[in-house]
Formats: structure tokens, C-alpha cells, sequence
């Protein structure tokens, strides 16, 4: 069987290599010109011109860019906290009186989880910058609020159906 890659017979006087040289790489002279740049004598298509000087003379220097770094929206998290608690403590001081029961209500439900949401819109949007200093503290303190509100509920709504079941 004869090796499909054995490419001998079509070799010419040329293509061999010289025995005298030690090295593996064939003779400068073996494969045609000695001239290393084959389109020597034609002028190079993109050598700088007289009118790109201008434009190279004078760099400038590279801007600093500054990563931006998103945080989580503490203040609104305090804010939904304040108008949580606001909303418990005064459904159960004040709760007896049904104006204020549907005050503390409107504050500890709607009020604070509008907020919450805005919150979380907002942290989002953080969220999404390049870099992001999570905090321990907002995750724990979203989830504080959240309890804070849905107990302003339920205690003001304790005191409506209170005030309803007597009707």
C-alpha cells in the first residue's frame, strides 16, 4: 500500500533542500527573489502622508472615565419605613376613632408601599450600572418595612371592622 501523502514524484531539482546546511529553514535564495517585501517597488498604500501630519503632530491626552457606582436608595427606604410606623402607632394610639383608623390605613398600606416600590424601581435602576455596593442593611430594612406595613394594616383594618360591625 503506497502513502496518499507521499508527494515525492512531483518534486523538482528545486524544491529540495541543500545538504550542506545545518538549519531546517530552506536557502534564502531557494524560492525565487532574495527580497524579503515581494511588492518592494510599489509605494505602500497607507504610509502617512504629508496630510495626516497635522492630525498625528498634537495627541490628546485620553479622558478619565469614571465607572459609575450604584448604591441602593437608602432614603426612600427610610421614608417608607417612617410612614410605616407612622401608620402602625397610630392605628393602635388613635385607632378608636375611625377617621383616623382609615388615615393610619391609607398611610401604613398604600403610602408605604408605594414608596417600597418606588424603592425598589430605583434599585433596579442601580442595579444596572456597571458596578453595585449591595447593603446588607437595605435588604434587611426593605423587608422591616414591609413587616411595619402590613401590621399598620392589619391593626388599622382591626379597628374598621370594629367600627363597621357596629353599624
Amino acid at each position: 500500500m503506497t502513502n496518499p501523502f507521499d508527494f515525492s514524484d512531483y518534486e523538482t531539482s528545486r524544491d529540495r533542500p541543500s545538504t550542506d546546511t545545518s538549519s531546517s529553514w530552506p536557502a534564502a535564495g531557494q524560492f525565487g527573489s532574495v527580497s524579503a517585501d515581494p511588492f518592494g517597488s510599489q509605494p505602500a498604500a497607507f504610509a502617512p502622508t504629508a496630510a495626516a501630519e497635522p492630525f498625528a503632530a498634537a495627541p490628546s491626552p485620553r479622558p478619565r472615565v469614571t465607572i459609575a457606582q450604584g448604591e441602593p436608595p437608602v432614603i426612600l427606604l427610610v421614608l417608607a419605613g417612617l410612614v410605616a410606623a407612622a401608620g402602625l402607632v397610630l392605628a393602635i394610639v388613635l385607632g378608636s376613632l375611625t377617621t383616623l383608623a382609615v388615615l393610619a390605613w391609607v398611610l401604613a398600606g398604600p403610602v408605604a408601599f408605594a414608596l417600597l416600590a418606588r424603592f425598589t424601581v430605583r434599585d433596579t435602576v442601580q442595579r444596572a450600572m456597571p458596578v453595585y455596593s449591595r447593603s446588607k442593611g437595605a435588604q434587611r430594612g426593605y423587608w422591616v418595612v414591609v413587616v411595619l406595613a402590613l401590621a399598620g394594616i392589619v391593626a388599622s383594618a382591626w379597628h374598621i371592622a370594629e367600627w363597621a360591625g357596629r353599624l
